[in-house]
C-alpha cells in the first residue's frame, strides 16, 4: 500500500500522513519538530517489511490545527490509525514522539503490539536545571515570535552536539529544524498531560519494547533510558557507541537493522 492521507482527528485538525509497504503496521511518530521527514533514513529499509505509516503531528509539517482547543497526541494517534483502518500496530517513537508513543501504550494498550522507543522522553519527567533553563529560553523565544531564533537556539542545543558533528547528519537537522513551526513550545499549555507521570505507569506496559539510545545522549536521557529499561516489563535495550540524541538521524542503517530484526522476532506475549 503506497500514498498520502488526510485524516481529520478532530474539528478543524487534519493529519497529513504518508503510508508504504506491505505487512504488520508500524507508525512512525516523529519528535519535537513534529515532521515526518525525520524518519527519511530508515524509511525505505522499514518499507520492505512492513506496512508502515509516518505523519506530521498536529500543527507541523502538512497537518492542520488552527484551533485552540486542549488536546492529546495520543488521541490524534489513535484517530489516526481509526482512518487508516488500523486496529493495532507497533508504534515507534524518538524523543517526544517516544513520549507520545509511551502515552499512547498507556491510553490504548490494546492497540499497540510492540514499541519503539529512540532516545524517549517521558511525561512528567523531573528534568535538570540546566535542561529547564535552555527549554525556557525556546519557550520564551517562540511566545515573543521570533521563530528564527528559536530555531538557531534548538539546532544549536547540546542536544544535537553529537549530530552536528557529521556533516551529513547536521544538513539533515538543520533542514528539519528550518521547517520546524515551533508548536513543541507554542502549544504546551494546550497539551493535555497524562493523570499520572510516566514513571508511576512504565509497569503498565506489558508489551515488548525496544530501547534504542546513544552513548554520548544528554544526562537526562540517559536516565530516563535507565528508568525505562527498569520499569517497563520486556525491553530489550540497544545502546549504540559513539552516538548521541538523534540516533536515527545519526546512525540510521544501524537503528534500521535494530527495529527490523526486533519486529522479525517471535514474542510470546503477541498473538
Amino acid at each position: 500500500m503506497t500514498g498520502t492521507h488526510r485524516i481529520t482527528a478532530a474539528p478543524d485538525v487534519e493529519l497529513w500522513a504518508e503510508e508504504a509497504g506491505d505487512g504488520s503496521p508500524l507508525v512512525l511518530v516523529p519528535g519535537a519538530g513534529g515532521e515526518h521527514s525525520t524518519w527519511d533514513g530508515l524509511w525505505s529499509e522499514l518499507t520492505k517489511q512492513n506496512r508502515c505509516v509516518r505523519y506530521d503531528l498536529r500543527g507541523c509539517g502538512a497537518s492542520q490545527d488552527p484551533s485552540t482547543a486542549p488536546f492529546r497526541h495520543a488521541d490524534d494517534l489513535a484517530a489516526l490509525l481509526d482512518g487508516l483502518g488500523i486496529d493495532r500496530a507497533t508504534v515507534a517513537g524518538v524523543s517526544m514522539g517516544g513520549r507520545i508513543a509511551v502515552d499512547f501504550a498507556l491510553a490504548y494498550p490494546q492497540r499497540v503490539d510492540r514499541l519503539v522507543l529512540i532516545s524517549p522522553g517521558l511525561a512528567g519527567w523531573d528534568w535538570s536545571t540546566p535542561w529547564r533553563m535552555r527549554w525556557q529560553e525556546l519557550h520564551e523565544a517562540a511566545h515573543g515570535g521570533d521563530l528564527d531564533r528559536t530555531r538557531d537556539l534548538w539546532f544549536r542545543h547540546p542536544l544535537f552536539a553529537t549530530a552536528r558533528r557529521t556533516p551529513e547528519a547536521a544538513a539533515r537537522l538543520r533542514a528539519a529544524i528550518a521547517k520546524d513551526a515551533c508548536r513543541v513550545w507554542l502549544d504546551a499549555d494546550r497539551e493535555i498531560p497524562p493523570l499520572r507521570p510516566h514513571v508511576e505507569s512504565l509497569g503498565e506496559v506489558a508489551v515488548p519494547v525496544l530501547l534504542v539510545t546513544g552513548t554520548d545522549d544528554l544526562e537526562d536521557f540517559r536516565v530516563i533510558a535507565e528508568v525505562v529499561a527498569a520499569m517497563a516489563a520486556n525491553v530489550r535495550r540497544v545502546d549504540v557507541p559513539d552516538a548521541g540524541h538523534l540516533v536515527h538521524l545519526e546512525r540510521p542503517a544501524e537503528t534500521a537493522a535494530a527495529v527490523t530484526a526486533f519486529l522479525a522476532e517471535r514474542h510470546p506475549s503477541l498473538p
